[in-house]
């Protein structure tokens, strides 16, 4: 990875700062701090796992903020029916001149917006309400349509503020966030949502809870 003072211009943020945001990253796994050497994205080796090793759980905001003791809450920004990219059309599995339901959520932690969410469904979902994508999705999909998430993937990045996201979150413009992308699967195999989450990486961190570790 760059070097500090690297990262301190690419993002203008101050030293310490910067040192903050990569030690998370170490904290978390997902790179390693080498004496002298630098900074280096871990090395991720997949393993064929017996069928009775639970894997990563990825808690939900709600639960991940329940978790560092917090008090989460959510509002619904706006939810439209929309033409999917190239990339959501093949996940999904529909042609592009189909459409999805596509939610935008800003998420707040003991009153702060600390997320703004953009989530992206089968147009089966698109008469949830309001008052429903104002609190737990998951919980939602569960009661409404008896659909939970059991698997898929997760990918973490950095990227930079747009003006919606510097205007909904309170931040600069173009300033550096965290970037969180879930391609989720639901208990039938089928595509539930996709999902993309920028976030201020000095107002929340986001927990993966390994149960277990196969090496």
């Amino acid at each position: 990875m760059p070097s500090e003072p690297t990262l301190c211009d690419a993002t203008g943020y101050s030293r310490s700062t910067v040192r903050k945001a990569l030690q998370l990253l170490v904290d978390e796994g997902y790179v390693t701090r080498s004496q002298g050497k630098g900074t280096f994205v871990s090395e991720h080796i997949q393993h064929q796992e017996p069928d009775d090793v639970v894997g990563p759980t990825f808690l939900s905001f709600t639960e991940n903020v329940r978790s560092l003791g917090s008090t989460p809450s959510t509002r619904t920004v706006d939810v439209r029916s929309v033409s999917p990219t190239p990339g959501l059309a093949k996940f999904f599995d529909i042609s592009a001149e189909d459409e999805v339901f596509e939610v935008t959520r800003l998420r707040y932690v003991d009153g702060e917006p600390v997320m703004l969410e953009t989530i992206w469904l089968p147009m089966v979902y698109a008469d949830l309400t309001r008052d429903e994508l104002n609190g737990s999705l998951y919980q939602a999909l569960k009661a409404r349509y008896g659909v939970e998430p059991n698997n898929g993937t997760k990918s973490i990045g950095i990227c930079h503020a747009t003006s919606r996201e510097a205007f909904q979150l309170g931040v600069p413009r173009d300033s550096a966030l965290m970037l969180i992308e879930d391609h989720v699967y639901d208990q039938s195999g089928a595509p539930l949502h996709v999902s993309k989450q920028v976030v201020p990486g000095d107002k929340y961190q986001y927990s993966i809870s390994m149960p277990r570790v196969v090496g």
